[in-house]
């Protein structure tokens, strides 16, 4: 090949070099900051889970997702010391609102229960219950931790729900006015029971309530966000019939968190107790929480006691009192009423 020939072949790159030189160099752009993440998104995998229940075995978790883990290092006293505040919300002010599936609400004695039922909300947030739930962040005590705002029935359910069944139904009447729209952020609680015709079946999401076989909870709380964008909070308690309670707990009453010598009132009020006190200080499962032994209702699960209020005496369940149990080095921890409000326990919302 001739000389001239080579030479040109290498002017180019030569050039090409002496212009990368010369090129200043650019300025990485600057990196755009992340936008700010849900608290949520913060937790540990094993708390991003948004259900909690009513576990047919004593002082036992029925929260999905929350799977139970070797605890951290105890790093303050009491039984529990990781039973602590995860940065998700609470129903500081909640407005509890009553909904009644089922045909069989509308027969005189179904009715008669149902005044009931409302009355007992009124009246737990009138109670020394709510001076427990106060250290949490929800109301300031009895008296000052809420409104119960109302009731409907809902007499069109088939027999067997699923949870999406039971949010698409919850949406179909905010929809037709039946029930109001979630504000943002939501105070309303909303306790839904079913009449003994209707069980649960929705094992894909781990929930078999009030059905012949493979029962696993008497109740339960969740949340899902409506279609104008607000989360909405709610617990579900079945029937709890006898037979419900026979074939969640086959041949061992005595085992049992709920036990056949209680009247169905005093069942479906001890377990709406349960579900809410976990609904207000952990509707999502990011608030008030310890991954390996649940929520507040569930390390007292099946402990049964009574409150009265003015003329009527109601069954509930004790919750979980992290005060006392601090302050009592575990000894003592779970109440159902307390003499005052147990004021705001730090860090919580």
């Amino acid at each position: 090949m001739p000389k001239n020939k080579k030479k040109s072949r290498k002017r180019p790159a030569k050039r090409a070099l002496a212009k990368r030189k010369a090129s200043p160099k650019r300025k990485a752009s600057p990196k755009r900051k992340a936008p700010a993440k849900r608290q949520t998104a913060r937790l540990a995998a094993d708390l991003r889970a948004h259900r909690g229940g009513v576990s047919p075995r004593p002082h036992a978790p029925a929260i999905r997702g929350a799977k139970a883990r070797k605890p951290k290092k105890a790093k303050g006293a009491g039984k529990f010391p990781n039973f602590t505040y995860h940065g998700g919300p609470v129903i500081k002010s909640p407005q509890v609102r009553t909904s009644f599936w089922g045909a069989l609400w509308s027969d005189a004695a179904h009715q008669a229960r149902a005044q009931r039922l409302n009355q007992f909300h009124q009246d737990l947030l009138q109670s020394g219950f709510m001076n427990v739930l106060s250290q949490y962040g929800v109301g300031q005590g009895a008296g000052k931790a809420g409104t119960f705002v109302g009731s409907n029935f809902i007499n069109n359910v088939p027999a067997t729900l699923t949870d999406p069944l039971i949010r698409s139904t919850i949406q179909s009447a905010i929809d037709r006015g039946v029930l109001p729209e979630p504000g943002n952020p939501s105070s309303m609680a909303l306790v839904i029971y079913l009449d003994e015709t209707i069980g649960i079946n929705d094992p894909a999401d781990q929930l078999v309530l009030c059905e012949t076989t493979n029962d696993n909870a008497f109740g339960y709380h969740d949340f899902f966000t409506t279609t104008a964008g607000n989360q909405f909070y709610y617990a579900v308690i079945p029937g709890l019939s006898d037979a419900c309670l026979q074939q969640s707990c086959p041949g061992n009453d005595a085992g049992c968190s709920l036990h056949l010598a209680e009247t169905q009132e005093q069942r479906q009020t001890q377990v709406a107790s349960h579900e809410f006190a976990e609904m207000t200080t952990d509707p999502e499962l990011n608030g008030w929480v310890d991954s390996a032994n649940g929520e507040n209702g569930d390390i007292c699960n099946g402990e049964s006691a009574t409150i009265t209020v003015g003329a009527n005496t109601w069954t509930v369940q004790r919750t979980y009192s992290k005060t006392d149990d601090v302050a009592t080095n575990g000894a003592s921890f779970c109440l159902a009423t307390a003499p005052a409000p147990i004021p705001p326990l730090k860090p919580g919302p």
